[in-house]
């Protein structure tokens, strides 16, 4: 899938990271309240139109208009979810986050800058589904990466230190920043 940037020679991407799934599921809950909200309106019409509220024509009307807004609202959250991701390389930590359907924002940081990173989980819903922010800060023009509702926080963490730490060794650094 392409992000909207370009790997540098030598660069490999690691691992690429979505956010957790219960991150766009009260949108997908929208689109199907809204969906089952036309079918019912469908049954009624269908089965006793004498008891509709609207006149035939309208019921009609209402009933295709709810069901395109609700197809409307499932393609654009599939889309913005799985168009928001944070991508792992040997050299740098790139997030991609697609804010609405035509906004987009592509940050990148070296894992060299890094210097402190965290995963946290806070609540009862990010402790049982296990998710959570994960939050990098780097000595730079960006102070924070904040990634969202990613899943398994403490082990994005952890991933990302032993790429920092790699890359320190790789540039004849022994010691890590932090």
């Amino acid at each position: 899938m392409q992000y909207g940037f370009k790997l540098d020679p030598g660069e490999i991407i690691t691992r690429v990271v979505h956010r957790h799934v219960l991150d766009v599921l009260p949108t997908l809950l929208l689109a199907l309240l809204l969906a089952l909200g036309s079918a019912v309106l469908a049954y009624i019409m269908g089965r006793s139109p004498e008891s509709a509220p609207f006149p035939p024509i309208l019921m009609a009307a209402l009933i295709s208009i709810m069901f395109v807004i609700s197809l409307i609202i499932f393609i654009v959250s599939i889309y913005v979810y799985s168009r928001n991701v944070l991508i792992f390389t040997n050299i740098h930590l790139i997030q991609v986050e697609q804010l609405a359907l035509f906004q987009r924002r592509v940050s990148q940081l070296s894992f060299k800058r890094v210097e402190d990173v965290t995963g946290r989980k806070q609540g009862i819903l990010q402790t049982i589904f296990n998710y959570g922010e994960f939050q990098v800060q780097s000595a730079g023009e960006q102070e924070k990466f904040i990634f969202r509702n990613a899943p398994d926080p403490e082990a994005l963490a952890d991933d990302a230190l032993q790429i920092h730490e790699a890359c320190l060794r790789d540039a004849g650094e022994t010691e890590p920043r932090f």
